[in-house]
C-alpha cells in the first residue's frame, strides 16, 4: 500500500488477482493487515510458514512480520486488505478489550461460517464506500466500521491456529480438517469420521495431525469448542448446560472439567469476572 493510501491508521484495498500471480518476496509494513480472500485459493506464507487459504478465510498479519501471497486454482482470486494501526484505536476500547489487541498482535488464520461472512462482506462494502468518496466525515466513519469488523471477527471468527504449537508446515489435508473441525465444532464430531472425510487411515491421521499440529485431535476439538464457549460466556445468558451443548459436549460435567483444567476456573466464573 502507497503512504498516502493508508489514511490516518485504517485503508482498505481490493484486488482481482489471476491464479498464477506470485509474490514471491516476502515484505512487512508497520501496522497490521486483515486479508480476506473473497473468491478462490491461495498460500499465504508468514514468517516462511504456509498456511493454504480457502474463500471466505481471513488471515490476520501483525505489524512487522514477513509475508508473501501466491494465488491457486483455475479461476480468479479476489482478495481484499485492510491495513489497521492499533495505534489509531481508542484507548479505551483497547482497554476494554484486551483480546482485540492479543489478537492484532498476533498472526492467524480465522475461519468464519457462512452468516459471520454475510455480516463481513456488509462491512466491507461500507468501508470501500468511505473509501472511493471521502468527505469530513470518513476517518470517524471508518474508524467506526474498523471497530465493528474487530468485534464481529473477535465474537464470531474462529481462530484455528492461536494454539498451535508445531513449527511444521501444515499439509493441505490437516488444513482441511482443521477448518471441517472449526466449522462443525458443535457436531458429535470423531477421529474416524474424520479421518474417513479426508481419506486417510485413522491412525496415520492421528499420528500425522499430532506431528503438525503440535495437538491431539482430541486436544484442538476441545480448544476449539472451549474457545468458543468463552466467546458465549461473554457475548449470551445461555446457561452453561446450554453453551456445553452448543459447543459439542455431551456432559456439562465434563465441560466444566475441561473448561476447568484450561483456565482455572469454572464456566460461571469465568463469566462474571470477565464481565
Amino acid at each position: 500500500m502507497r503512504t498516502e493510501e493508508y489514511n490516518n491508521g485504517f485503508y482498505i484495498e481490493q484486488k482481482i488477482r489471476i491464479p498464477s500471480f506470485v509474490m514471491n518476496y516476502e515484505h512487512n509494513h508497520n501496522y497490521c493487515e486483515i486479508f480476506y480472500l473473497r473468491r478462490g485459493m491461495c498460500t499465504y506464507t508468514v514468517d516462511k510458514k504456509k498456511c493454504h487459504l480457502s474463500a471466505g478465510d481471513i488471515f490476520i498479519v501483525k505489524a512487522g512480520e514477513s509475508h508473501c501471497t501466491c494465488y491457486e486454482g483455475i479461476e480468479e482470486c479476489e482478495r481484499i486488505v485492510i491495513a489497521c494501526d492499533p495505534k489509531h484505536l481508542p484507548d479505551d476500547f483497547l482497554k476494554k478489550y484486551p483480546e482485540i489487541e492479543h489478537t492484532l498482535s498476533t498472526s492467524g488464520k480465522v475461519v468464519l461460517s457462512d452468516s459471520v461472512r454475510e455480516k463481513l462482506e456488509d462491512i466491507f462494502a461500507d468501508m470501500m464506500l468511505e473509501s472511493s468518496m471521502p468527505d469530513n466525515y470518513s476517518y470517524d466513519m471508518m474508524l467506526v466500521l474498523v471497530i465493528k469488523l474487530l468485534l464481529t471477527i473477535q465474537r464470531s471468527g474462529i481462530f484455528v491456529y492461536e494454539q498451535l504449537s508445531s513449527s511444521n508446515e501444515i499439509s493441505p489435508d490437516i488444513e482441511q480438517a482443521i477448518n471441517f473441525i472449526a466449522l462443525n465444532y458443535s457436531m458429535q464430531l470423531t477421529l474416524d469420521e474424520i479421518s474417513a472425510r479426508f481419506n486417510l487411515c485413522p491412525s496415520y491421521f492421528s499420528k500425522k495431525f499430532k506431528i503438525e499440529t503440535g495437538m491431539t485431535f482430541k486436544e484442538y476439538l476441545n480448544y476449539i469448542r472451549l474457545r468458543q464457549a468463552t466467546q458465549m460466556l461473554l457475548t449470551t445468558d445461555d446457561s452453561v448446560t446450554k453453551i456445553a451443548i452448543n459447543c459439542g459436549f455431551n456432559s456439562s460435567n465434563y465441560f466444566k472439567d475441561c473448561f476447568h483444567k484450561k483456565f482455572g476456573v469454572s464456566p460461571r466464573q469465568f463469566r462474571n469476572t470477565r464481565r
